[in-house]
């Protein structure tokens, strides 16, 4: 049932809602796109090239709170829009932004004390899920203050958000399915780039690795992609096993022909040829 305070705010969260829809070209563009400007978001935090990190729960509790920030700025990018007393203008309104990581908000007293609007995020990175919404707000939606004088949104008073979506997924993770205990080992215990991306395409034969996996690999090296092509590199050192790197971009035909998994332009795949396959190579311009 929706709460007489929500048909209160109804016109201005809807009116709000269709601002963010014309800035980007659409509804389903923005409700597209969004998910990925938040794993952007989350991922530009995490750092996983410098730091082989690639879950929040491997961030202190200082570092989850630039998630927010990252989200307020890659948001206000998105749409275009300048920053005003609060985070973003939105149809000549001051809108905060607020982001979580858990299940809830802090509306901070400059927001509440005018019933402002309000954007909230929530990014469950376990889950691999997100959620958006608009809320006014009140100081009759919100929880008692906490020493710094924000409030938490009562439970009773999330029937008071405009959703506009809940529980989108999430892009996967790029590190889906790789050993990052084994990734950080090959990180710091084989010194050449091209001996690193090697054994970790041994290691990994037949998985899309996308290429910033492949960054994150060979942090140190200042031509990472150098290491994994032939003249020296990787794909020339795995030749001798009769092992391939395919690129999504150059070899696609040949990812079809051996029915490997799909890669796109930015992916790779490694794979060990049979007999038939290594003709093909060998008669191939790879």
């Amino acid at each position: 049932m929706i709460s007489k305070e929500f048909d209160r705010d109804s016109e201005q969260l809807e009116f709000l809602a269709e601002e963010l829809y014309r800035l980007v070209g659409g509804q389903k563009i923005f409700v597209e796109r969004f998910p990925e400007i938040i794993s952007d978001a989350v991922e530009y935090v995490i750092d996983p090239v410098r730091t082989a990190r690639t879950k929040v729960s491997e961030l202190d509790n200082v570092e989850k709170t630039f998630i927010g920030l990252k989200v307020e700025h890659f948001l206000r990018d998105f749409i275009g829009v300048p920053k005003g007393l609060r985070d973003l203008r939105l149809a000549g309104q001051d809108v905060d932004v607020k982001n979580t990581v858990r299940n809830n908000w802090m509306i901070p007293p400059e927001t509440f004390r005018n019933s402002e609007p309000c954007i909230l995020v929530m990014v469950a990175t376990e889950q691999r899920n997100c959620s958006l919404g608009i809320i006014v707000a009140r100081e009759e939606y919100l929880n008692k203050p906490n020493r710094d004088g924000k409030r938490s949104i009562r439970s009773s008073s999330f029937e008071n958000i405009y959703w506009i979506f809940k529980d989108r997924p999430l892009p996967e993770s790029r590190y889906e399915g790789i050993d990052m205990l084994r990734f950080r080992q090959l990180r710091t215990d084989i010194q050449g780039g091209s001996r690193r991306a090697a054994q970790f395409f041994r290691e990994n034969l037949g998985k899309v690795i996308h290429r910033s996996v492949l960054q994150g690999l060979l942090y140190d090296q200042k031509d990472y992609m150098k290491r994994i092509r032939g003249n020296g590199g990787a794909r020339d050192i795995l030749l001798e096993e009769r092992t391939v790197i395919l690129s999504g971009y150059f070899h696609s035909s040949l990812i079809d022909q051996f029915k490997l998994e799909f890669c796109s332009r930015d992916e790779f795949i490694s794979h060990n040829c049979d007999s038939e396959e290594w003709n093909h190579i060998m008669l191939s311009d790879y």
